[in-house]
Order: structure tokens, then C-alpha cells, then sequence
């Protein structure tokens, strides 16, 4: 979660170690043991990262809320 706020500012200052923290989340996306609700939140910040860190479309923004819902009810 904090990624989706401080993806930019810490790509910035550090891209290696974005480099490492994305692919970290994709190793876990990959990962059977993750939980969905694990993989949508790592799929919305790597869909944020190739985004350019900039807000997603309105469908993907209400896609991802609506996942999450789900996930959490």
C-alpha cells in the first residue's frame, strides 16, 4: 500500500531498489501461496509503475475497489 503513494518519489531517489521491490511483487504475484487479495494489491501497484506512477483510469481504479471488496467481505 505504501508504494502506491511513494512509488514515484522512491523510484526517483532509488531505482535500484525499486527495481528490486518490483521484482519482488511479481515473484509473489507468481507465487501459489499468495492470496488474491495479496496479488490484486501487488497487480494495481505493478499497473500503477507501468503508469508512470500516475493515477489509473477510473474502470481500473473501480475494478481494483470492487476486487477488493470482494476479497475483504
Amino acid at each position: 500500500m505504501e508504494l502506491q503513494s511513494t512509488g514515484k518519489l522512491l523510484e526517483e531517489q532509488l531505482p535500484e531498489m525499486m527495481t528490486e521491490l518490483l521484482a519482488a511483487a511479481r515473484d509473489k504475484m507468481l507465487g501459489p501461496s499468495e492470496s488474491a487479495l495479496t496479488r490484486s494489491l501487488l497487480l494495481e501497484v505493478i499497473e500503477l509503475h507501468a503508469n508512470n506512477w500516475n493515477p489509473l483510469t477510473p474502470t481500473i481504479t473501480q475494478y481494483y475497489n470492487k476486487t477488493i471488496q470482494k476479497l475483504t467481505a
